[in-house]
């Protein structure tokens, strides 16, 4: 069993070499680490585990070991899927010739290469936003209002009222948290964005932000967007 994880630690020498050993103990291996952040003394870091019993020891022996760790995210994945990384996906936008072509690449592949369960690429409507494109397992958006448009650049977005009732209800909203951690970029203009969501999630942390901008950009200079969406 493969299992991805989001956690941080002290940023502090063989912090990451006992979390390693404490795994180990559990009868877990790490197979690959992503530095995602580094700041304030703290480091987050995805990871690809090997845990072939489960994860359930191996967090508890870390935890215990580990001072400071904290597991913000842990998900199965499948041993046998080509996961696409955001490189991947950026040599993908750039293949793509046709413009129903790049925005389906960017809608299907961008979830998987930025840890993101859904993505919808929307502009502004009057008063709710239309849909142009939309991945598998997104929300419906029948209920979103375009009042928060337009942005620039890649961003997270706290929860709000122009969001419906069904995505910051709940015990998490007293926390200032909804029911997906969310982040948005502009596509071919600043009123046409990418919306991406993790359920319960970690946040979007700045380094992820940034590759989600850049994605986007991809997408807005190909050839087939300048077509779609001509200069004013």
């Amino acid at each position: 069993m493969l299992f991805s994880l989001r956690i941080t630690i002290p940023d502090r020498p063989g912090t990451l070499g006992s979390v390693a050993t404490a795994f180990g103990k559990g009868g877990a291996n790490i197979l690959t680490l992503d530095v995602v952040d580094n700041q304030s003394g703290v480091a987050v870091d995805d990871l690809l585990v090997e845990a072939p019993e489960g994860m359930q020891r191996a967090l508890q022996i870390a935890t215990q070991m580990v001072p400071g760790l904290v597991v913000e995210e842990v998900r199965p994945v499948e041993a046998f899927r080509d996961h696409m990384s955001s490189l991947e996906l950026a040599a993908a936008l750039s293949e793509a010739q046709q413009q129903k072509c790049v925005l389906n690449t960017l809608v299907e592949r961008l979830p998987e290469a930025l840890r993101s369960d859904w993505c919808v690429v929307l502009t502004a409507g009057k008063p709710d936003v239309s849909v142009i494109g939309s991945s598998l397992g997104a929300p419906s958006l029948a209920d979103v209002r375009s009042s928060w448009l337009p942005i620039e650049g890649a961003r997270r977005l706290p929860p709000a009222s122009w969001m419906p009732p069904s995505w910051t209800a709940g015990p998490a909203a007293r926390d200032g948290l909804g029911k997906f951690e969310l982040a948005a970029a502009p596509v071919f203009d600043t009123s046409t964005v990418a919306l991406i969501g993790r359920r319960k999630g970690p946040q979007y942390r700045q380094s992820e932000l940034v590759e989600f901008g850049l994605l986007t950009r991809i997408t807005s200079s190909s050839q087939s967007a300048i077509q779609l969406y001509p200069a004013s």
